[in-house]
């Protein structure tokens, strides 16, 4: 077993930011699934040593908080039950379920990815990459005290402090001070799938600008605006030392856009917010206060991949089973890319206590027409 470190470090943003609304709610952000394994295709002891082989890996699932919101590292023997998360085995005759409880403290999409290819790489005994998370953190602190991350801020600043709206105009005020439960709506994009392709190609714009770009266009629609800002998730990950690194590295990063009826300049627009934007991105804006009064509340637009991606890799046969219970909205309006195979969607995750359905599939609406305006 690996030692203990006494060296304490700061949480990363999006970290930080999970960890200061779990001082009002303890369980924000926690997450529940099962993964249901056929026992006939899979060596069962076998596979629970690849899990924990695979969260042995990462230093982040053995990090521990403190009440300072400070972590450390602490690695102990049960690696399966940690401060964030848990795993536990329930054998049945012709299958075993995988019970995983985690909370997004602990790290992003691609954090869950790399986990899982651990897994798969541990069970065909094969060797895994090293995490330098606790390296990371340490450039992290060094680079902070740098005249370019003072030069971010302060180009954020100048460039983001404009009024205008970051979300559809909600309709119940943001102070009302309820229960924030979540609503989803579905919108299929395959069939302008092969639009979007070309014009991406042809602007030099990813499906997440198109997207983006279509939503804040949205916002000015919907609010009677001539601008609009919202947000955008960036994987970030550019350095060698941060391509295995399970945590929150993420970045939430803010793009503003002006009304403007010539495709072109629109397409530049958002092609040069979106550089200028991962240019800057090292400083966390949207997550630092003061500023986390306006930007918790942008839209923000998501890109994943399917959630069952990884079963068709899998050296075994399996599902994955998630709960059909009711959610707590943890934002006020995100917009989730889905893009898998042949299929392209679009899933709304936002506030129904603060917008009907019948007002979101306005603003849906609106998105739609004008990626099809887009595209034409």
């Amino acid at each position: 077993m690996k030692t203990a470190d006494t060296r304490s470090y700061p949480l990363l943003p999006y970290s930080q930011l999970v960890w200061d609304l779990m001082q009002s709610d303890p369980h924000i952000y926690n997450f529940d699934f099962t993964l249901r394994v056929k026992n006939a295709t899979a060596d069962i002891e076998k596979l629970k040593q690849a899990f924990r082989t695979a969260l042995s890996n990462h230093p982040v699932l053995s990090m521990v908080i403190d009440a300072d919101g400070k972590q450390s590292y602490m690695p102990t023997e049960d690696i399966l039950h940690g401060q964030f998360h848990s795993i536990r085995f329930e054998d049945n005759d012709n299958y075993t379920d995988i019970n995983v409880h985690y909370n997004r403290i602990l790290g992003d999409s691609v954090s869950g990815n790399i986990f899982v290819e651990d897994v798969f790489r541990a069970y065909n005994s094969l060797a895994l990459e090293q995490d330098h998370y606790i390296d990371y953190l340490e450039w992290l602190e060094k680079y902070k005290q740098s005249s370019a991350y003072s030069q971010h801020r302060q180009w954020l600043e100048k460039e983001f402090g404009v009024a205008c709206p970051v979300h559809p105009q909600p309709d119940l005020p943001l102070t009302a001070g309820v229960k924030a439960i979540e609503g989803v709506i579905h919108d299929d994009f395959t069939t302008l799938r092969e639009r979007l392709q070309a014009v991406s190609e042809r602007h030099i714009v990813s499906l997440s600008a198109l997207f983006s770009l279509a939503a804040a266009m949205a916002i000015m629609q919907y609010n009677g605006t001539d601008m609009a800002a919202l947000t955008w998730a960036y994987e970030g990950r550019e350095q060698p030392m941060e391509q295995h690194v399970f945590g929150s590295l993420h970045r939430d990063i803010p793009i503003l856009l002006k009304a403007d009826t010539d495709k072109t300049a629109l397409f530049k627009q958002i092609r040069t917010q979106m550089r200028q934007g991962i240019a800057h991105s090292l400083y966390p804006y949207t997550l630092t206060k003061p500023f986390t009064e306006r930007w918790n509340y942008a839209v923000n637009v998501l890109y994943y991949n399917s959630n069952n991606d990884f079963l068709s890799i899998a050296p075994f046969e399996a599902e994955l089973i998630i709960p059909d219970t009711e959610h707590p909205a943890y934002s006020l309006l995100d917009m989730e890319i889905y893009d898998s195979g042949d299929t392209l969607a679009l899933l709304y995750r936002y506030s129904a206590t603060h917008y009907n359905e019948q007002s979101m599939m306005r603003f849906a609406g609106l998105v739609r027409q004008n990626l099809e305006w887009l595209t034409e």
